[in-house]
């Protein structure tokens, strides 16, 4: 078959090297326009080593891209790890289908961010699926999928490191059960459909009197690199969240306050108990927050935030002033 593949990071490399060791022809790669080639990770790179034409279009549902994605007289377009949405008359070019490479359980976890979501709401396992593209949002026809446990500790690269593992053998046996005509396609049930939303950077802050031990876990465990990470505050100062584990033995007290600072790390409250925050940086300086707070001090909360705002707004005691010390000096 003539396939155009679409893709984007290590998904999209893995991706692309595993058919150019098939019989299929790559007759064209699609990559997002600021791929340039200057990446470990670049998909644009990876063709261009094998001679293969390489498109960066802006708008992939342009004219122009239409008219070149027309000539290439593909059979098949793969989506790997490409992130932009194709409409209905760029998904019907190939003669074939289209298919779309998706790290997420469906009609479950339609949407963006699967594997993110998925550690955020602490489930036991996430799913990789291969689906026809339609022209809704993942609603496509699952061709091939496979699920994978989670351990209580594995973060956001554990799950992407798995999907670049499986992601090519899984697309492999799709590819060649589509060119023999042997694919099979589960229609999606719409009624066990659920949407999850693209992710900001902003949606990482850590209040430490509104999450408990667990949810401050996922959400560290969910966001550290390759992504912006969770963070929180320490007197004024951004601090990104990178590492913890939750403690073996119950510690409890107020929300934010640490507790202790060992070589483990910070022994901070949330809303139920401690955890342990096991690597933390100030953004500003890169400083370790371990080597820099002090035991007692507190991280952000919500309650400290109102306290602030008292504060700031309180009238000035008469003594604060000292009208109540004049009026007693004149007195005397």
């Amino acid at each position: 078959m003539r396939i155009v593949f679409w893709g984007k990071g290590a998904r999209g490399v893995a991706c692309l090297d595993a058919l150019c060791g098939t019989t299929h022809d790559i007759v064209c790669v699609v990559v997002h326009p600021e791929d340039r080639g200057d990446a470990p990770t670049s998909v644009r790179d990876a063709a261009e080593r094998r001679g293969i034409p390489v498109l960066g279009p802006d708008d992939p549902n342009a004219d122009d891209a239409m008219l070149a994605l027309q000539a290439q007289r593909a059979d098949l377009f793969v989506l790997g790890g490409y992130g932009r949405i194709l409409q209905q008359h760029t998904i019907v070019i190939p003669s074939v289908m289209t298919v779309n490479l998706h790290g997420g359980k469906l009609p479950e976890c339609r949407g963006s961010s699967p594997m993110n979501w998925a550690l955020i709401r602490g489930e036991p396992s996430f799913t990789l699926s291969i689906i026809r593209v339609a022209s809704g949002v993942d609603t496509g026809d699952v061709i091939l999928d496979r699920t994978f446990t989670i351990g209580p500790d594995d973060t956001i690269g554990d799950l992407h490191a798995v999907a670049e593992r499986e992601f090519p053998s899984m697309l492999l046996a799709a590819v060649e059960a589509i060119a023999r005509g042997a694919a099979t396609f589960r229609a999606q049930d719409p009624a066990r459909a659920a949407y999850f939303p693209i992710r900001f950077p902003d949606d990482g802050l850590i209040l430490w009197d509104q999450l408990t031990a667990q949810e401050v876990h996922n959400r560290i465990r969910a966001l550290t690199d390759p992504y912006p990470g969770a963070f929180t505050y320490w007197k004024g100062r951004r601090v990104k969240l990178l590492r913890s584990a939750l403690s073996e033995t119950p510690y409890y007290g107020e929300p934010g306050r640490i507790y202790r600072i060992t070589e483990r790390g910070l022994l901070v409250c949330a809303v139920d108990r401690c955890l342990w925050i096991t690597h933390a940086i100030l953004t500003d300086d890169g400083t370790p927050l371990g080597a820099t707070a002090q035991r007692y001090d507190r991280l952000a909360t919500v309650r400290e935030a109102v306290q602030a705002i008292v504060s700031a707004n309180a009238p000035v005691p008469l003594h604060a002033t000292g009208v109540f010390h004049r009026n007693a000096s004149h007195a005397r």
